[in-house]
């Protein structure tokens, strides 16, 4: 999405016998290039994302309503690093996305605990909790793309990238019990993937007057990596559950994002700058692996959520090259 240029070169059509090589069949290449340059760029992102991850319920009312963390939008950054190469059109990049969330939320009323289900039915309700929930995902991308023209306006770039990515989670609940006298509860649960896999997908750009663009970019990811998890009740500061995971696992995950540019030469061509913003939708499949008791903890009774994360929001910032 941030590799096109903007001069529109009109590709010769001409006929050619079978037996041409594909190499001389290439439509013209359209990444951003500069005069007697070296050819690298630096991009940097500012994010302002929300997180929503599914499982998140931590208490409801008796009369069925349910009690949701629901995170606030926060920053992140996206930096980078690339090499053009004009004459074939390829381009590699590096890049790191960094992204924190926090979401916390507190109830009173009589409540059952969905976090914390006691084996006895005295501690069933509660008269408060209250819910808190960390995120801290880091992406970084090794990318190979080739960007070309199709029909004088339209840009399109497919690429291929190596990718890993750590996300971590801790999620805290904490309940006062209808007890005399007051019984206390609280819930930890971590969620740790680390991992990687590869990445497809492609950047496309249509080209409007004065600099002005739409740009769109689609990709998916197939990763697999280990998954670290551990989780404890406790009532009155006492452990009562405790369980601990480590295993390896496959994810997916989705990328789309659509948004406006705009870029120009300078300096007798030898630099070129372009700025971007839109709106970025990020879908990382059962990624919430944290384990939640249920009621029977003598039998060891629990489940995980796998429940979706998503990232989206505004994603502004630009790429200059020299």
């Amino acid at each position: 999405m941030r590799y096109l240029v903007l001069s529109l070169l009109p590709v010769v059509a001409f006929c050619e016998p079978a037996s041409v090589a594909p190499s001389s069949k290439v439509n013209y290449p359209s990444n951003f290039q500069v005069e007697s340059g070296c050819n690298l760029f630096v991009l940097g992102d500012g994010l302002y994302w929300t997180a929503q991850e599914a499982g998140l319920y931590y208490a409801q009312e008796t009369g069925g309503g349910l009690k949701q963390l629901d995170p606030n939008y926060s920053g992140g950054l996206r930096v980078g690093i690339g090499l053009t190469f004009p004459k074939e059109g390829f381009d590699t990049l590096f890049s790191w996305v960094y992204f924190s969330s926090q979401a916390e939320k507190h109830s009173h009323g009589s409540l059952l605990p969905l976090w914390a289900e006691p084996d006895f039915s005295p501690l069933a309700t509660a008269s408060k909790a209250s819910g808190k929930w960390d995120l801290d995902l880091n992406v970084a991308d090794l990318e190979w793309g080739r960007s070309s023209w199709f029909g004088g306006h339209f840009s399109c770039r497919p690429f291929f990238s190596l990718r890993g990515a750590w996300i971590e989670q801790h999620f805290h609940a904490h309940y006062t019990y209808v007890t005399t006298p007051v019984t206390t509860g609280h819930l930890r649960a971590n969620s740790s993937f680390q991992g990687g896999g590869l990445r497809a997908g492609a950047d496309s750009r249509f080209a409007l007057p004065y600099g002005f663009s739409v740009y769109g970019t689609a990709s998916g990811s197939l990763l697999y990596g280990t998954i670290d998890g551990d989780a404890s009740t406790l009532e009155n500061s006492t452990v009562i559950a405790k369980t601990k995971d480590h295993f390896n696992t496959g994810i997916s995950a989705v990328q789309l994002a659509l948004g406006w540019g705009w870029d120009t030469h300078f300096a007798k061509e030898r630099l070129h700058l372009e700025l971007h913003m839109g709106w970025e939708a990020n879908l990382w499949f059962s990624i919430n692996q944290m384990n939640h008791f249920v009621n029977g903890l003598s039998q060891g009774l629990f489940f995980k959520e796998k429940g979706n994360l998503s990232t989206q929001g505004l994603t502004a910032g630009g790429r200059f090259s020299f």
